[in-house]
């Protein structure tokens, strides 16, 4: 008698062990609902808003200055999600949460490095968070990790970065995996022998003029990042022309 009472308690206590374990995990899911998924879903629908509402307009308008003074330039990848305006702040925190209109909003803006003053600086450097809305589609920086495969990078080998009426254009060469520390985010050289051992190290040629790389992070630790690095080509005037059933369309002249 005393085995079968025994053997009932233990599985009383198996069994109030499984609802405490439910419970459990259905409180952890209320709150990651309640406080990652619903807000993120919630700032994903007002970028898009922000992004259906900007005007067709040629990234040389003065629109884009009046809306936000610290736009400096649009930046663009021809056949990939990214194509947006670019701002920089007194430093690189405020757009980490701030849209280009300036709303508060977790997916930020795409921004340069606040370090990048001088416009002819040698080295460029631009951020964005990586996101993706519920049907999938890549969303700010997102798409950056496409370029690890090198097939794509292949098809998509042009960064454009537009300023002062004309587009300077960067070959991509490298796309890689890394984080905080490399030295990839250096922006002050001591001369040019400085920054040619800095191109050689990234995998250009010791002769570049100038080079772009694109940052974002990745996974869930706070320090890795994905990095795709382009090397200066040229800069070409843009011909924009418009079009009701197209926008701004551009063209570059060979």
């Amino acid at each position: 008698m005393k085995n079968t009472q025994s053997a009932a308690g233990c599985g009383q206590k198996k069994r109030h062990r499984v609802v405490i374990g439910i419970a459990m995990v259905t409180t952890v899911c209320a709150v990651l609902l309640a406080f990652v998924v619903i807000p993120h879903l919630a700032d994903l629908r007002a970028f898009r808003r922000e992004q259906a509402g900007l005007p067709e307009l040629s990234p040389f308008d003065s629109y884009w200055h009046e809306i936000n003074p610290d736009y400096v330039g649009w930046l663009k990848i021809d056949g990939t999600a990214i194509d947006f305006p670019v701002v920089r702040a007194d430093d690189n925190e405020r757009y980490l949460d701030t849209t280009f209109r300036g709303d508060k909003n977790r997916l930020g803006a795409i921004f340069m490095d606040y370090r990048n003053t001088d416009e002819d600086s040698r080295h460029i450097i631009i951020y964005g968070h990586q996101a993706n809305n519920t049907d999938g589609e890549w969303l700010l920086f997102g798409g950056l990790e496409d370029f690890i495969d090198e097939d794509y990078m292949t098809d998509h080998p042009v960064i454009m970065f537009m300023q002062n009426d004309s587009v300077a254009e960067y070959e991509i060469f490298s796309a890689r995996k890394t984080d905080v520390n490399d030295p990839a985010y250096q922006i002050d050289f001591a001369g040019s022998d400085s920054f040619s051992r800095f191109a050689q190290k990234n995998g250009a040629h010791p002769d570049a003029e100038k080079i772009i790389t694109l940052s974002t992070c990745i996974g869930a630790d706070n320090d890795s990042r994905l990095i795709v690095q382009g090397v200066f080509k040229r800069t070409v005037p843009a011909n924009l022309e418009y079009s009701d059933e197209n926008g701004w369309e551009m063209t570059i002249d060979s």
